[in-house]
């Protein structure tokens, strides 16, 4: 049977069993008025058709109709992760007035027992104003700490870069090419992966958490050693010489430095490493090195017979004036502050400081870096582009300067297979970091898989050096692709008369001066601009 729970002029509500009924007996009653009503009231109904309550208000006089049912006057709802409980209160507000609320406060409390919801309780909420309808955050854990990763630092090789200025009368083209270490020099270290902290959820659970991953460490072990002290491990440079990178792996590769000059002291020189010569190549003695050589006597070079390197780059400080005898050969850059009276056989580019005089280069670009550069004779053989302030001179020095030029659509497909090809490596590195980081957290490796392990390290630095060799090749087309035309001589301030412009096989001899002009070929024909 239906309990009558209210009753005015215009409706009537009824309860039976959990659900509630509306009964309108004469129009006039808004639904502003019964919603008001039911908040005041009846916070514990939890409406279930609002279409029944509005007809039964518009269409007076209807029903009974049921309109909503019974909820529970104290709701608990846990976060998924169960770092926080909220609280919503279904009651009448005379029940949340302070005076009253001891009853309602144990009753919250057996509400929290029910959930589980056992720490981190804000009594202060409890304590506080609370209304019908609102949630209040009643609880809140404590997240755990995920652990930090191990942190890796390693000696730092920075890809040259010549700096040419002037203090006072003196001109200057400075360059760090060869990173020497001394046996014991430190090299890299790598802090220990930290646990991490636990927490607690609102149900009194331990939260575990992530530790932190252990890195590994690359280095070559026939160079470089490790020692462990206080959560640290240090690398060591076992012996002095050169710092490389093979891949990611960090080593120390033979380095021989000649403390004075090569000359009949010492002899000629060909080593396999790193060379560095403090002071200069004394006339017809030979300098070679197998990786980078560096020459950083002030005064320069003269007239040595040859300076080399077969698969490294070559930096002069005092640049070379080689009496038309000497010859330079590199397999990637010259970096040189002068040329005069030599030959350079170089396979990457050359960088001169200030001048060119009388020379004969062939490279892949020729660039003469300083605002005031020049060109001045000889033969330049290049075959992307070459650049200079003034290229020949006010006398008139027969000066050539010839560049071979490329296909711009053969250079863009081979940047798009270069590209693939690097996409493709970097996600065989990523897979196989993965592989490497699951075995460097294991302590206790079989046999297989310390071989599988070893294995993969160094596919892991094989990958890592093709990625690198793409990645310069990648920036030397893109280098090439902003080149004008297929083929470029830039002339940043004049070219003077007697110099000839060759550019794929198509030249023109300068008759008149000219000033600030791009050569550059296109459409079968050398254009200015």
């Amino acid at each position: 049977m239906a309990l009558l729970l209210f009753k005015n002029e215009f409706i009537e509500i009824s309860r039976d069993g959990g659900y509630f009924y509306i009964k309108s007996t004469a129009k006039g009653y808004s639904l502003e008025a019964f919603s008001k009503l039911l908040q005041d009231s009846f916070p514990h109904v939890k409406i279930t058709s609002f279409s029944a309550i509005r007809d039964t208000l518009t269409k007076a006089p209807r029903g009974p109709v049921k309109f909503g049912q019974e909820r529970e006057p104290i709701v608990i709802n846990v976060s998924c992760d169960e770092l926080r409980a909220y609280m919503t209160l279904y009651v009448p507000e005379n029940e949340l007035a302070p005076q009253n609320r001891v009853q309602l406060v144990k009753e919250i409390v057996d509400a929290l027992n029910k959930a589980g919801v056992v720490y981190g309780i804000k009594s202060d909420i409890l304590a506080g104003k609370l209304s019908s309808g609102v949630e209040y955050l009643i609880a809140e854990g404590v997240p755990a700490v995920n652990g930090t990763d191990a942190e890796i630092r390693l000696y730092e090789v920075e890809a040259p870069k010549p700096q040419v200025y002037d203090s006072g009368n003196v001109n200057h083209y400075e360059l760090n090419l060869i990173h020497r270490v001394e046996k014991g020099d430190w090299l890299g270290e790598r802090k220990d992966p930290t646990p991490g902290i636990p927490g607690k959820s609102v149900k009194g659970d331990i939260i575990p958490p992530i530790p932190g991953r252990l890195l590994p460490l690359l280095y070559d072990r026939t160079s470089v050693y490790e020692e462990y002290k206080d959560g640290v491990t240090t690398l060591y440079a076992k012996k002095t010489g050169a710092v490389y990178y093979k891949g990611d792996a960090i080593g120390v590769y033979d380095f021989l430095e000649i403390k004075g000059d090569i000359d009949f002291s010492t002899g000629n020189i060909d080593f396999d490493g790193f060379l560095s010569v403090k002071g200069t190549v004394e006339d017809n003695f030979t300098a070679v090195s197998s990786r980078d050589l560096e020459i950083l006597g002030e005064y320069g070079v003269g007239a040595a017979e040859q300076i080399g390197s077969t698969d490294g780059s070559i930096y002069i400080k005092g640049g070379i004036a080689g009496k038309g005898k000497t010859v330079v050969r590199c397999k990637k850059n010259l970096y040189v502050k002068f040329l005069s009276d030599i030959t350079v056989e170089c396979d990457g580019n050359v960088y001169v400081g200030f001048y060119c005089m009388n020379t004969n280069i062939k490279a892949r670009q020729v660039i003469v870096e300083a605002p005031r550069g020049r060109i001045i004779g000889g033969t330049i053989d290049a075959e992307v582009r070459v650049s200079a302030a003034d290229i020949g001179n006010k006398a008139e020095s027969r000066t050539v300067i010839r560049v071979r030029g490329f296909n711009r659509n053969s250079l863009k497909m081979e940047l798009d297979e270069k590209t693939a090809r690097l996409k493709e490596a970097r996600h065989e590195l990523t897979q196989i970091r993965q592989h490497i980081r699951i075995y460097s957290c294991s302590a206790d490796l079989s046999n297989k898989q310390r071989n599988s392990y070893e294995d993969l390290k160094n596919k892991y630095s094989e990958l890592k050096d093709e990625i690198k060799i793409l990645e310069y090749e990648i920036k030397s087309l893109v280098d090439d692709l902003k080149t004008p035309g297929e083929g470029a001589i830039i002339v940043r301030n004049r070219c003077y008369p007697r110099v000839r412009i060759e550019i794929k096989g198509t030249g023109e001899e300068i008759t008149n001066e000219v000033a600030m002009t791009t050569f550059y070929y296109k459409d079968n024909t050398i254009k200015t601009r």
